[in-house]
């Protein structure tokens, strides 16, 4: 993305309006942009200046090198002064691309967004007499632009009026006369004033609620998996299809579920942005060994807010690996380039026969950058087809998300009346940091690091017994480890025989998808079930779970969500039920302190809402008597 003085000097010589005087203005054979070789690609009379040749290093999308000027939708005059300043705040005071006098320096991204929203901000004035840049010092003028922006978000509104902020910090290039400020209200900041003149606040992109994230969490392990079990005739398609005797389209179809599904997982597991997925290889994925404690990590870059590209580590699952497998893999008899994840074979295909079609030859690969990459977020959300009830679910994701744009909307409606929820990248990002600090997994301070560097606070996910003796610093951790699992195993044997003697005082699946009457077990059978899930257990205090390594949530016990669904591998018994009955009256307590207080911390209260519920599901099961807490009562 960043150009280095070598590729500079190709600019250089056409930098003549910079270098003869603060005054001259660029004329219409005036060169904006060059190829690598230094030739002309674009001129100032053009209505798009096309930067890709030059600035198009990671096969982004062409159009977000591309400054499109409109000119059917502008005042031609104040087009032509806003090309003037764009010009010169791509160049600069001395012909240095991108460097404006002064230490200010910006990428080709910031200066094709500064274009973007300024000339968005001023087709306000197209059939007026409005047509230089220095009538916007005046209020009344200027206020013609506020008010055009009322039917928008305040984010957009401050995009708005921080392009065209900038744009004044180049009036040193223009007379005096042409020169101009922001006719803002005397006093206010940008903030205030977006607030004021639009029609919602900024809004967030959306937080996926637990009902939905637990689904998608289960299905994206369950492809991934699925796929990697079948990498060896990933690398073909055709191989493929004969493999599992399928048409090469449904084949083809499969590969792109695959793939969907591994970037995806990717996003999930690590809150990366759009832009550091563009940037991983078949390499990304490294273990690191830390005194006895594997890290699995993957590596990328990260230019948000960066001067230059850096290379930083995200923590991650270990799936995270067999997914950069697969895709490394997927298709690679088809790439260009052997191995590069981001070339995805594509075909066309002839009918051969009634239920699908055959290969008939291959077309230009898709390059998966940002634009791509959000088409295959929605092509696998459609995929997933993952129902959002209104009914069961509105209370809990107005609560998690009060204020969201509806171009961010994530509930989308089918032709049948029903809904699905799409996921994006930075919603995923979002629901990552809501999931991890919401349930204490890690501080703020510790998911500041993941976002931009490493997280060790993450591994406390996966952490076995003997990592945490050697977190607490024990010395001598064998002998102790062992005293620990004999007291782990007589617990767990007194768990079981209670759940065999008293079945109905027990809640969850396990117990209903259990086959025969528990109550006859011989003792060679009990002893065979205690050895079976001996290693499968896992226990917050709220319940039991007994599906070690099956379980979609790898190890991530969530009693909440799973007592929502009865799910199989769940046990809840007497005592644990007290708990979630002295965990309700907590919650309860909780909120009406916040009520209380009139401070309401939307993301907690939904993550409450949704404990309370599952409390009063177990307590109901248990016959423990309860009042139902009402949250309209609020």
């Amino acid at each position: 993305m960043f150009i280095i003085s070598s590729d500079i000097d190709k600019y250089k010589e056409y930098a003549l309006p910079q270098a003869s005087g603060h005054f001259v203005m660029p004329d219409d054979q005036t060169v904006v942009s060059v190829d690598k070789n230094g030739k002309p690609v674009s001129y100032f009379a053009d209505d798009i200046w096309d930067y890709n040749d030059f600035f198009n290093r990671t096969n982004a999308s062409k159009n977000l090198y591309k400054i499109n000027f409109h000119p059917d939708k502008n005042n031609q005059k104040l087009l032509k002064e806003l090309k003037q300043r764009i010009y010169f705040l791509i160049w600069g005071a001395k012909g240095e691309l991108l460097h404006m006098e002064g230490d200010t320096f910006r990428t080709f991204d910031q200066c094709w967004h500064i274009a973007k929203f300024a000339n968005a901000a001023i087709r306000v004035f197209k059939n007026t007499d409005i047509d230089s840049f220095s009538l916007l010092s005046n209020e009344l003028v200027f206020s013609q632009i506020l008010h055009e922006a009322k039917a928008l978000s305040e984010g957009t509104v401050k995009i708005y009026l921080q392009a065209l902020s900038v744009l004044t910090q180049v009036n040193s290039r223009f007379p005096e006369h042409s020169r101009f400020t922001l006719g803002l209200p005397e006093g206010k900041s940008l903030k205030q004033i977006a607030k004021k003149y639009s029609a919602s606040g900024k809004g967030h992109n959306p937080t996926v609620i637990p009902a939905i994230y637990e689904q998608l969490m289960g299905r994206l392990m369950q492809d991934v998996n699925s796929a990697y079990e079948r990498l060896p005739y990933l690398r073909d398609v055709k191989a493929y299809a004969r493999q599992y005797t399928l048409t090469d389209r449904l084949a083809v179809n499969e590969f792109n579920v695959f793939e969907c599904a591994c970037f995806m997982t990717l996003s999930a597991f690590t809150g990366m942005r759009i832009s550091e997925l563009t940037q991983i290889d078949a390499t990304s994925y490294k273990e690191i060994d830390l005194d006895g404690i594997t890290l699995c990590t993957l590596r990328s870059w990260t230019t948000k807010r960066e001067k230059l590209r850096r290379e930083d580590v995200w923590a991650c699952a270990p799936i995270c690996e067999k997914a950069l497998k697969v895709l490394a893999t997927l298709n690679d008899d088809y790439r260009s380039i052997k191995g590069d994840i981001h070339r995805s074979p594509r075909f066309s295909f002839e009918r051969r026969f009634e239920q699908g079609s055959s290969i008939n030859n291959q077309v230009t690969e898709a390059i998966l950058n940002r634009t791509n990459l959000n088409d295959l977020f929605a092509n696998y959300s459609r995929h997933l087809d993952i129902t959002y009830d209104p009914v069961a679910m509105d209370e809990v994701y107005k609560l998690l998300n009060p204020v969201v744009p509806v171009s961010y909307n994530p509930i989308k409606e089918k032709e049948d009346g029903t809904f699905y929820w799409h996921f994006t990248t930075h919603s995923l990002r979002r629901t990552f940091a809501h999931f991890v600090v919401g349930n204490g997994l890690v501080s703020l301070a510790a998911l500041k690091h993941q976002f931009k560097h490493i997280s060790l606070a993450m591994t406390a996910i996966y952490a076995s017994h003997s990592e945490v003796l050697t977190l607490m610093g024990i010395e001598n951790p064998a002998s102790i480890k062992k005293a620990v699992e004999d007291a782990e195993m007589e617990s767990h044997r007194a768990y079981l025989q209670d759940m065999i003697n008293n079945p109905e005082q027990q809640s969850g699946g396990f117990m209903k998808s259990f086959e025969g009457d528990p109550r006859v077990m011989t003792e060679a059978q009990f002893d065979a079930l205690v050895n079976s899930t001996k290693g499968a257990n896992k226990s917050v205090g709220y319940g039991r779970c007994f599906a070690g390594e099956k379980c979609k949530m790898t190890h991530i016990f969530e009693p909440s969500s799973c007592v929502g669904r009865d799910c199989e591998n769940l046990n809840i018994n007497q005592a644990e039920a007290k708990c979630w009955q002295e965990r309700h009256k907590r919650l309860c307590e909780n909120v009406q302190q916040m009520k209380k207080l009139g401070f309401y911390n939307r993301n907690t209260l939904a993550r409450e809402l949704t404990d309370i519920r599952s409390a009063e599901k177990v307590m109901a099961d248990h016959n423990i008597v309860f009042e139902r807490f009402d949250l309209g009562a609020l």
